[in-house]
């Protein structure tokens, strides 16, 4: 088991790549927290990985915890990085997943959606990453950070001006962090998905009167999935990597690699 023992914070675990993230650290030893707005749907991911830990001849010493929080709000941020701490008895991993996304031309873009999209994928990393990894190196845990970032944040596209941007802090986010962090005995990276099937890929091709092909310019013509996502997260979390920092690793089917095809 590569994560046996570990401690780990997961944002947006209630759904999608988040969750997917929980069930495969999970099946590698590690106790969890999740935090998502969703209550509902976080009630139901939490029962789901209780059952699923129970399954596992090793799960008597995995535990599964949960708590709402509006990542937007700093104090929020503050409270349920304490909360997370205090019921693991600590952390070893942080997995800065949750993220928010909306299509739209550049020129329609409210300054609140922009802030709003900028404070949960950008802001609330930044602050949840840094309350956590002073409790870190207070305490002397080694440990790892991956964000999710996507291929949005290493090339452009049209209608997710705010997302995009954001992403893109994420990529530099990260390699600063890695660099401050690294004499702390701290990795820090990051996985940038491109076309993933997840419930907020579907959900904005719902909102699209002509929904893109997002496989067209894709080698692998397909999308990928949420399974081959945590596993690159599985990967960077691990003493596996244990020599990686600073690095952003893209699982994009090749995506980014055909830029040049017209």
């Amino acid at each position: 088991m590569r994560l046996k023992d570990k401690r780990v914070l997961i944002t947006g675990g209630a759904r999608g790549i988040g969750l997917g993230i929980a069930e495969r650290f999970i099946r590698e030893g590690a106790s969890v927290f999740l935090v998502d707005l969703r209550e509902e749907q976080l009630t139901g991911a939490v029962e789901q990985l209780k059952k699923q830990a129970q399954s596992l001849p090793h799960g008597d010493s995995i535990h599964v915890h949960s708590a709402v929080c509006d990542l937007a709000d700093a104090a929020q941020v503050e409270r349920v990085a304490a909360l997370a701490w205090d019921t693991l008895s600590g952390l070893n991993i942080l997995i800065n997943n949750a993220g928010i996304a909306v299509r739209e031309p550049f020129t329609s873009i409210p300054y609140q959606r922009w802030l709003d999209i900028v404070n949960v994928n950008l802001n609330a990393m930044f602050l949840l990453s840094q309350v956590v990894t002073q409790r870190m190196i207070e305490e002397g845990i080694q440990g790892s950070i991956v964000n999710m970032a996507s291929k949005n944040g290493l090339a452009g596209s049209s209608m997710l001006a705010h997302y995009n941007a954001s992403k893109g802090g994420v990529v530099l986010l990260t390699q600063s962090m890695a660099v401050d962090l690294a004499q702390h005995g701290i990795r820090v990276n990051a996985v940038a998905p491109g076309f993933i099937d997840t419930p907020l890929d579907r959900e904005l091709k719902k909102k699209e009167e002509n929904p893109l092909d997002l496989t067209s310019r894709t080698p692998m013509r397909r999308l990928g999935t949420i399974e081959e996502t945590a596993n690159a997260f599985l990967f960077l979390a691990s003493d596996e990597a244990s020599y990686i920092t600073g690095t952003t690793l893209v699982v994009d089917g090749g995506h980014l690699a055909n830029a040049g095809e017209l």
